[in-house]
């Protein structure tokens, strides 16, 4: 099962079944006693809503008078007809509407998500929510050649406009900014052939960038810090090893955050309620631990970026796949997918879901999901908070035989059990 370890630890690893560091999946171990009650997961839908990503709503700070009136429990999508879908979530009990999640189009040449690796993603600024996107140029064989970034703008009238950028043609998959109080987002993205990745300010052709990563040493795990204009991501070290660094685009200085010698895969960093608001980040180590780190002064008085917290994954299902974090009601956690094999693209056999918080020696890993009746691939786990509390989204699939395709089962979610918002009244904003 899994094991909760401070810095120190004197046990490291994994240990029987009776140690109380969340669920042990009783049925794969073989344990002789009584499993715990199946977890309820729900279909949200049938429909084949592949790679969403929600608005503002998904923090719990529900706007219905933001983007315009629209408001911002929202999600977008591309389907592989090459459209670019905008669908809405209920607030108060996390229903999709429409069920399929077409209730407006944006685009119609949005490349699909498995195209670059990557489908749509917001970008969030002083003005309303914009989408940004991969983008197949009009009248053009869908390629290399034709693919571009791309954003989408609402106008007032709740119509929108997608459209490709100026100077970014034979470039894809974009991730923006999330900075609601931020004039001037940017955005970072890859070549064609992912061998370089680029930074620039959305509205201004002329500040691309290069960044010092590719996607061979860490491209498809970048992620922008909030509130700053740094991009965290795992690469390689001078020794050849895979370590987490900062890059600041503002500077163009980067730092190595991490130095033991485990492969670290992907890293996200933020603002942790529980250490005073302090940034911590997370990483996974050899993709079986996941680990928290801090900024704290050593026995010389020199701050440095410190492990605080090891979380070992339980033996059955020890790797870990697409980890992200949430705040709520001042606590910070981190959900993830579990799986027996080491390939994230495995679809022939079952995952979990798991969360974990990140405060030492408390013990808070916890399985979401624990249906071991029932073999079912779990992936792309999103989270939303509705009035009732956050929600864990994601894709179910029958996996793939032999002899059988992967079969989709649509959109499920799960409740984290955390508790509605600490308010749950709206709030407003003028667009």
């Amino acid at each position: 099962m899994p094991v909760c370890l401070p810095v120190g630890s004197a046990l490291r690893g994994r240990v029987a079944a009776g140690l109380a560091c969340g669920v042990v999946l009783h049925v794969w171990l073989g344990s002789s006693i009584a499993a715990p009650p199946v977890i309820p997961e729900y279909q949200v839908t049938a429909a084949k809503i592949v790679d969403f990503e929600f608005d503002w709503g998904r923090d719990g700070a529900w706007c219905p008078t933001c983007n315009h009136g629209d408001g911002n429990a929202r999600f977008v999508w591309s389907d592989r007809d090459y459209s670019l879908w905008l669908g809405y979530v209920d607030y108060q009990t996390g229903a999709f509407y429409p069920p399929d999640g077409k209730a407006v189009q944006l685009d119609t040449r949005a490349a699909f998500s498995t195209d670059w690796g990557n489908g749509p993603e917001w970008m969030f600024s002083t003005g309303p929510s914009q989408v940004v996107y991969t983008r197949y140029a009009d009248g053009a064989t869908p390629g290399a050649l034709s693919a571009g970034v791309a954003v989408a703008t609402q106008r007032a009238d709740l119509s929108w406009n997608g459209h490709h950028i100026k100077s970014a043609m034979q470039r894809q998959s974009p991730a923006a900014t999330l900075d609601l109080d931020d004039p001037a987002p940017r955005m970072n993205y890859q070549d064609a052939r992912k061998a370089k990745l680029y930074w620039r300010e959305a509205s201004d052709p002329r500040s691309e960038q290069l960044l010092p990563i590719s996607d061979q040493t860490g491209g498809g795990s970048r992620r922008w810090v909030p509130g700053t204009r740094k991009i965290i991501f795992s690469g390689k070290a001078t020794d050849g090893s895979l370590q987490v660094f900062l890059y600041d685009t503002d500077t163009g200085e980067q730092e190595q955050l991490t130095n033991d010698p485990s492969r670290k895969f992907g890293a996200f960093m933020w603002r942790a309620p529980e250490f005073g608001n302090e940034f911590v980040f997370f990483t996974t180590n050899d993709r079986t631990n996941l680990t928290i780190h801090r900024k704290i002064a050593g026995t010389d008085g020199v701050f440095r970026w410190t492990e605080v917290k090891r979380v070992a994954m339980p033996d059955p299902i020890p790797y870990i796949w697409s980890p992200e974090p949430f705040v709520h009601n001042g606590k910070s956690w981190v959900f993830f997918t579990l799986s027996s094999s080491q390939w994230a693209n495995d679809l022939t056999v079952p995952t979990q879901l798991a969360m974990t918080g990140i405060v030492p020696d408390e013990q808070s890993f916890r399985m979401l999901t624990n249906d071991t009746t029932k073999y079912r691939v779990r992936q792309d786990p999103e989270h939303f908070i509705t009035a009732q509390g956050p929600y864990i989204y994601y894709n179910r699939y029958i996996p793939k035989t032999d002899g059988n395709p992967l079969i989709s089962e649509g959109v499920w979610r799960v409740d984290t059990k955390l508790g509605p918002p600490a308010s749950t009244a709206p709030i407003t904003r003028d667009e």
